[in-house]
């Protein structure tokens, strides 16, 4: 579907026509279709999964997880991305006051149709990649 530039009148009755119309441009506008203005800096697509690349809760514009080695994991968009996308991710993972690990999510391929990324995890002494729950949302620039 195609964006539509549409005017109205002041006290101009809207027709059932100009209401499909209008709908037409809203799914359009959300879509983010080819026509349609652009929206910057809003969530295109969110994924929450467990240590196991088990999609779990809500996603959206996400077709699936796989687990692409120990602590890899490949989200799949539903949507293509174009120009440069950005990313920001939350996790649940720790073993309690004991453990002195701190974990994060690094980024390594950034694709319009996907995006490779891992769990790590550091210590004073060493450092590696880990599987642990991940949530991530990624936004078009």
């Amino acid at each position: 579907m195609a964006f539509t530039a549409l005017s109205f009148s002041s006290g101009e009755v809207l027709t059932s026509s100009k209401m499909n119309l209008l709908m037409s441009n809203f799914k359009s506008f959300a879509n983010q279709d080819a026509t349609a203005p652009t929206i910057t800096n809003i969530p295109r697509a969110w994924v929450n999964h467990d240590a196991a690349a088990t999609m779990i809760g809500s996603q959206y514009n996400i077709t699936s997880v796989s687990d692409i080695g120990f602590g890899k994991y490949q989200a799949n968009f539903s949507i293509v991305f174009s120009g440069t996308y950005g990313a920001t991710w939350g996790f649940r993972a720790g073993g309690g006051q004991g453990d002195n690990r701190m974990r994060n999510i690094t980024l390594y391929t950034m694709a319009s149709t996907h995006v490779q990324y891992k769990g790590r995890n550091s210590t004073t002494q060493q450092s590696g990649d880990e599987e642990f729950p991940m949530s991530l949302v990624f936004w078009q620039e």
